[in-house]
């Protein structure tokens, strides 16, 4: 009778263990626990800011010529086409040079730019120095964590100005 209270004894403690495993969730893997924030319900955002029309007559011809970089960009990031990667985030780094205005002179053009647009500037900048570091280390996961903080500063940029079309 000992061996069979012994066995029944052990048969509960290890249905216990399964049934307190069971009611734990699993853990997520890192992978989406990472793209969580991507894929959640977007918040609103407010509605764009309104830029003067020579500002954004300017804005506009600056980005046709940013966009093309941008997808050459994006074609050497995916490959890891190390040098093309140098090469175009520095080109973004050092092209993306609206000043910040230097009096209150109304008839300065980046006078009607609000601040957030030179704040947005300087993000862009700085991811695409830091994509042009990555590259230039050949370190894919720093070209990838670099790549998508220069994403991001553009699709925040272009919410706060561009909106919805």
């Amino acid at each position: 009778m000992k061996t069979s209270g012994g066995f029944l004894l052990g048969a509960l403690s290890g249905l216990l263990l399964l049934v307190s495993c069971a009611s734990r969730p699993a853990p997520r893997p890192q992978q989406e626990v990472e793209l969580s924030p991507a894929s959640s319900e977007p918040t609103r955002r407010q509605a764009p800011e309104p830029l003067s029309p020579p500002a954004r007559q300017v804005l506009k011809s600056r980005m046709k010529s940013h966009a093309h970089d941008m997808a050459d960009l994006e074609s050497a990031v995916m490959v890891l086409d190390y040098p093309a990667i140098v090469q175009l985030s520095h080109a973004i780094a050092t092209d993306v040079n609206l000043s910040r205005p230097i009096t209150g002179d109304a008839t300065e053009l980046n006078a009607t730019l609000p601040e957030k647009f030179f704040v947005r500037q300087d993000e862009l900048k700085a991811s695409a120095r830091a994509l042009e570091a990555g590259a230039q280390g050949f370190d894919p996961s720093a070209v990838a964590s670099a790549y998508g903080r220069l994403s991001e500063a553009c699709v925040h940029c272009h919410a706060d100005y561009r909106g919805n079309p």
